[in-house]
């Protein structure tokens, strides 16, 4: 790997791997082909969007990361700040044969060399409209749920009595 740069870039493509997860982010910052920067940050939008300001000035910055449990509201908010996120499937992540570890680290780096590769395929990510109607049709169902596990309580402690 070539060595890191420690200066910050001006109008260059920059290639950002997020991997999140509940309190922390990591990301790795690939641009001309090396690793730029690597960081660990809280898990915080505020964070992220001062250090792509501070660090990256005036680049293109295209962001990726893997959809999980944190959904699509990171993917909406680069969106509202104008960079560019690829959401893309857990699965569909390529990587190399002899990589054995799987930890934050390595899946960051893997998401922006993939990135900069153009070795991706994205998710469909639904607006926020779709995505607040299919949360209620879960509740409702949710509702539903508990009704009947409710009711077939009652009639079990009838049964018994």
């Amino acid at each position: 790997m070539k060595k890191q740069r420690e200066h910050i870039l001006r109008n260059e493509g920059v290639f950002v791997g997020l991997e999140d997860s509940k309190k922390t982010w990591k990301l790795c910052v690939r641009s001309g082909g090396m690793v730029v920067h690597e960081t660990s940050m809280p898990a915080r939008y505020e964070v992220l969007r001062n250090y792509l300001n501070n660090k990256f000035p005036e680049c293109q910055i295209l962001v990726m990361y893997e959809a999980g449990f944190g959904g699509f509201n990171l993917h909406d908010q680069l969106g509202a700040d104008g960079w560019e996120c690829v959401v893309t499937p857990p699965h569909t992540v390529t990587q190399e044969k002899v990589q054995r570890k799987k930890n934050d680290r390595t899946d960051c780096r893997r998401l922006a060399k993939n990135l900069e590769n153009g070795d991706y395929s994205r998710c469909f990510v639904p607006d926020k409209g779709l995505r607040e109607d299919r949360q209620i049709s879960r509740t409702c169902g949710q509702v539903q749920a508990d009704i009947t596990r409710v009711c077939n309580r009652i009639r079990l402690g009838y049964i018994l009595a």
